[in-house]
């Protein structure tokens, strides 16, 4: 499998703490990947290094091929990336449908000033991304709240509405950010099919950021595990989960309890 995203060597360094400590990480195309750890050992570092949202100090990332390394969050996001969120970072006073079009607008092929001066082309790809939106709001069961505030949904409703707003740009590579955090034993079941589908009918990769094993367990080819910095384990989940060195990083997190459950 070809990797899509490569990550080699990445240090990030916090006033003197070193928080992720030269760590290779791939995904493949199609490639559902997993990155666990328990509290502290740099997953979320990881994570803002890959998105550009944090620049690494050291070490290097391919994304389709190109060096993306010194890439802000925005230029990774317009060559295919995009990322939820474990904290929701949806605005909460617009509509279900305005939070997908406003996620797509920076990926437009005509400019604010085409729309302003009410341009053909313009007001043929507004339409078009309204139908997508209509259409990605059906697929995930939420075109009955599509003008409503995002604000009054419930939280497993608007973590379907970030995942349809990461899905309307397109991206050959989803990075989630424990999506199953706060959601109800049925909404996690249903989380677990979505992301599967989004997978398989959009053809995209996903690296998976999740404390749930149940999550992990039963959507990822390949795990990683961080701690402190430092990566401890690669390999298929039934594999990484009995390591003893894994099981030993997580004592007193939980880790058995979930790794069975």
């Amino acid at each position: 499998m070809s990797a899509l995203l490569e990550v080699t060597g990445a240090t990030k360094r916090f006033a003197g703490v070193t928080a992720v400590d030269t760590v290779d990480l791939s995904v493949g195309q199609g490639e559902i990947v997993g990155l666990i750890g328990p509290n502290g050992s740099g997953k979320s570092t990881m994570v803002n290094l890959v998105t550009g949202d944090l620049m690494a100090d050291t070490g290097s990332i391919r994304f389709r091929g190109e060096d993306i390394t010194a890439l802000p969050a925005w230029k990774r996001a317009r060559l295919g990336m995009a990322r939820s969120f474990q904290m929701i970072r949806l605005f909460r006073s617009l509509s279900v449908s305005d939070n997908l079009l406003l996620a797509k607008h920076a990926g437009m092929e005509t400019t604010l000033g085409d729309s302003l001066m009410g341009r053909a082309a313009a007001r043929e790809e507004e339409e078009r991304l309204r139908v997508r939106a209509r259409e990605l709001l059906a697929w995930f069961e939420l075109e009955a709240f599509a003008d409503r505030p995002v604000g009054a949904l419930s939280i497993g409703q608007q973590r379907m509405v970030e995942l349809a707003r990461g899905v309307i740009a397109d991206p050959t590579l989803f990075v989630l950010d424990e999506p199953a955090a706060g959601l109800s034993p049925p909404n996690v079941d249903r989380l677990i099919v979505l992301i599967r589908r989004m997978r398989d009918e959009f053809g995209m990769a996903i690296l998976l950021v999740e404390h749930d094993m149940r999550v992990v367990r039963d959507l990822c080819e390949r795990l990683v595990v961080l701690d402190s910095g430092l990566k401890l384990a690669e390999g298929a989940p039934a594999a990484v989960t009995s390591d003893p060195k894994v099981v030993e990083a997580y004592i007193g997190t939980g880790w058995k309890r979930h790794a069975r459950g």
